[in-house]
């Protein structure tokens, strides 16, 4: 499961579809439909995925690990995967200082300002995480996508 809800995928297939990177499938017994890349689906992925890239990481930490796993399976760019969650982690890091700087700002009513405290430290802890979780992941990165994935010492941190 790539955590994608049916809302998102939809429209993303159907754009896939319309533009013949895709094709449908007879439906199942259940009724779900397999899709498959068509030979311009696939020419289409061997160098769109770049773009990704260089647009830089976008904050979102599951879009960034999807964008790196595209790199390496459809480039084959382990190296640039790698650099690529390195940058996510640091931009998370990045907003980790810009929120901690406002986060002393006066505020009036004395609950607001519990609030405020509670929220930047829930705030701060999560985006310090995403930080370290981004960077395990980079250096956890398989060589290839062939199938197997045999579990580094980096990876089996996030089983503590």
């Amino acid at each position: 499961m790539a955590g994608l809800s049916p809302g998102a995928t939809i429209p993303a297939l159907n754009r896939l579809l319309e533009a013949s990177f895709a094709r449908q499938g007879k439906p199942g017994v259940r009724g779900r439909t397999d899709h498959k890349t068509t030979a311009a689906g696939r020419k289409f992925l061997k160098s769109a995925w770049r773009v990704l890239i260089d647009d830089g990481p976008s904050g979102d930490l599951d879009s960034d690990l999807r964008v790196a796993l595209l790199a390496l399976w459809a480039g084959g760019e382990r190296q640039l995967a790698i650099e690529f969650l390195r940058q996510s982690a640091a931009r998370k890091l990045e907003s980790v200082a810009a929120f901690e700087e406002t986060k002393d700002q006066e505020l009036v009513a004395p609950l607001a300002v519990w609030y405020r405290k509670l929220r930047s430290s829930a705030v701060t802890v999560q985006l310090k995480g995403e930080s370290a979780a981004a960077l395990v992941v980079a250096e956890a990165l398989p060589r290839n996508l062939s199938g197997k994935t045999p579990m580094s010492k980096s990876a089996s941190k996030f089983e503590k």
